[in-house]
């Protein structure tokens, strides 16, 4: 998996807290307050920002089309049934 990781602002603010516990000037306890995580969530982030960096942060499925989505066709159909703007 390579290439640029875009972060949110969120993920961002999460990868400095967690940059943090990492240099050691914050605690797992400290942090997981003031993202308002478990500790045990902490914990997990910071030994996927170790292995991964950055890239450990968003959701893996990020830009994926739904495992559950309706196809396009079916969707529009529907739309189209219902009497609706499609």
């Amino acid at each position: 998996m390579g290439g640029d990781v875009f972060l949110s602002v969120k993920e961002a603010r999460k990868l400095h807290v967690i940059e943090g516990v990492l240099a050691g000037r914050l605690t797992v306890g400290h942090a997981a307050q003031v993202l308002g995580l478990s500790e045990r969530q902490v914990k997990r982030l910071k030994v996927g920002v170790r292995r991964h960096g950055p890239a450990a942060l968003p959701h893996k499925n990020r830009g994926r089309k739904p495992k559950h989505a309706l196809p396009e066709t079916t969707r529009r159909l529907i739309v189209e049934l219902a009497g609706g703007p499609a």
